[in-house]
Parts: structure tokens; C-alpha cells; sequence
């Protein structure tokens, strides 16, 4: 009880403790420097974009790909244990 009163105390504070961050000093400057040029040729700010996307897509689908994995696993050990239940073996847990 004394660990929620807390955490409905604390948590109010922290989100209004939270300022809003800044972009690092690299992205912040290329996209000033691509504002200013105007080029057509200048994809700096659309491959941080990118590279962005893909360094936190990639966890999600790695932990996917994981969770897919031992989803089958389980399956089909369950199966298998189903089936020789129905045979009348014991298979060892």
C-alpha cells in the first residue's frame, strides 16, 4: 500500500519534473545546414531520419523474431508431450 501511495505521489512530480530534450549537436546542425543550402543533392537529414528509425525498428524485430521462436517451441513440445501421453509413454519432464 505504501509502495502505490508512493508511486501516485512520485509519478505526478516526474512528468512534470520531464523538460523536453533537445536533438544531439550532429542532427541539429544538419539540418540548419540543409535549410541554408537548399540543395537537391543534400540527404543528410533523411538518413539520420533513417538511421534512426532503424536503430529502434531493430530491437522490436529482433525481440519479435525471439518471441516467434519460442512461441513454436513451446508448441511443439506440446505437442509432442500430448502425443505420447496419447501412446501411453511417459516422456520425461
Amino acid at each position: 500500500m505504501k509502495r502505490l501511495l508512493l508511486l501516485l505521489i512520485l509519478c505526478p512530480l516526474l512528468l512534470v519534473s520531464v523538460r523536453p530534450a533537445g536533438a544531439c549537436p550532429m542532427c541539429s546542425e544538419a539540418v540548419a545546414n540543409a535549410a541554408k543550402e537548399e540543395s537537391e543533392t543534400d540527404n543528410t537529414p533523411a538518413a539520420y531520419n533513417q538511421s534512426i528509425y532503424l536503430m529502434v525498428g531493430v530491437p522490436y524485430a529482433a525481440f519479435g523474431v525471439l518471441g516467434l521462436l519460442v512461441y513454436r517451441g513451446l508448441k511443439k513440445n506440446a505437442e509432442y508431450l500430448a502425443k505420447n501421453r496419447e501412446v501411453g509413454n511417459t516422456a520425461p519432464v
